[in-house]
């Protein structure tokens, strides 16, 4: 369910960026075709570490993060018991240092497997049919 709501968050933020990003400093904006994997990253990465920084210190906890995933409590509660942990599972696999907390560069690492997740042609594009795409359709399983 992480990925759900890393999914459901990433698309908001990339499709509600320009709103977002009034005030921001300009950054390269999509091509016609779609958007690269280092501008998914500069449109996402902030809002999401920001988000999921609760105490702003420069670190995700796992605290942060179950805190994060609690938000998508109703589809974990339809999760069975393996897939109830798949955040956990997620949070290990990308605290890379094993220090316990996420750094912003493992968030940018786990929003790049994301990408790769949602990148179904392979392009290093992401369509907006692909950010629209079903959590289900994506190339890698969960």
């Amino acid at each position: 369910m992480i990925v759900r709501t890393l999914i459901a968050a990433g698309a908001v933020m990339a499709l509600g960026g320009p709103a977002l990003a009034q005030n921001a400093p300009a950054k390269a904006a999509p091509t016609a075709a779609g958007m690269t994997l280092e501008q998914f990253q500069a449109k996402n990465g902030d809002k999401l570490f920001a988000r999921l920084d609760a105490n702003k210190d420069g670190k995700i906890s796992p605290d942060e993060f179950a805190a994060f995933r609690k938000q998508n409590a109703e589809v974990d509660a339809k999760a069975s018991g393996k897939a109830g942990k798949r955040g956990q599972r997620l949070f290990a696999r990308f605290d890379t240092d094993k220090d316990g907390s996420l750094s912003r560069t493992e968030a940018d690492a786990l929003l790049a497997w994301r990408f790769k997740r949602m990148d179904t042609n392979n392009d290093g594009v992401l369509t907006l049919e692909e950010l629209q795409a079903k959590g289900g359709k994506a190339k890698v399983g969960v």
